[in-house]
């Protein structure tokens, strides 16, 4: 080995064990020692904890939209499944829907799916049908049927113990005009 590699593999070697020149290096106080001071580290911890309380004080208001936002998805669906039930029933039968609807309403699971057992039921629904229609300039007329959806889920923390979903404020009331097409 060529004596300045010599030296500098030597010199190399001390410098990481530190020795240099047979005597241990001494270090200034503070010079090469790194991390964090107690007060940083509580300062650190200050901010943090300044911003994760307002955080967590929107947690539950976000919980409870995300509630909100899947009972009207799943509202909508069962609207729409009742709305297909009504549109494909024969126009002269559908006071026969909307009464048996009252005694026997529809119930439905958290997926929007019916379902026979009441104890099983997340959402209710019954119709409301009125077949004497007003038009514009009080015009009565006996082809066109006025058909009320009301949805409610009965397992929420309503404002309203109403049984009946008419003239509950909870439920979901949509309307339909259905006209008499001659089948």
């Amino acid at each position: 080995m060529p004596p300045l590699a010599k030296y500098l593999s030597q010199t190399t070697a001390h410098t990481l064990c530190g020795v240099l020149d047979g005597s241990p290096i001494r270090m200034k106080r503070g010079a090469a020692v790194r991390g964090f001071s107690l007060v940083e580290v509580v300062i650190a911890i200050g901010v943090i904890a300044f911003a994760f309380i307002p955080m967590m004080g929107m947690l539950p208001a976000g919980l409870d939209l995300s509630r909100q936002a899947i009972d009207t998805t799943v509202e909508a669906q069962i609207a729409q499944q009742l709305t297909a039930e009504v549109l494909q029933t024969d126009f002269s039968r559908l006071d026969e829907l909307a009464s048996s609807s009252v005694i026997n309403p529809y119930y439905f699971d958290d997926q929007g799916s019916k379902v026979a057992d009441p104890s099983n039921a997340i959402y209710q629904a019954i119709f409301a049908i009125s077949t004497s229609t007003a038009l514009p300039d009080a015009v009565a007329t006996q082809k066109l049927a006025t058909v009320t959806l009301c949805v409610l889920n009965t397992k929420s923390n309503r404002t309203s113990q109403e049984q009946d979903l008419t003239k509950n404020p909870d439920s979901k009331k949509i309307t339909l005009l259905v006209p008499d097409n001659g089948r």
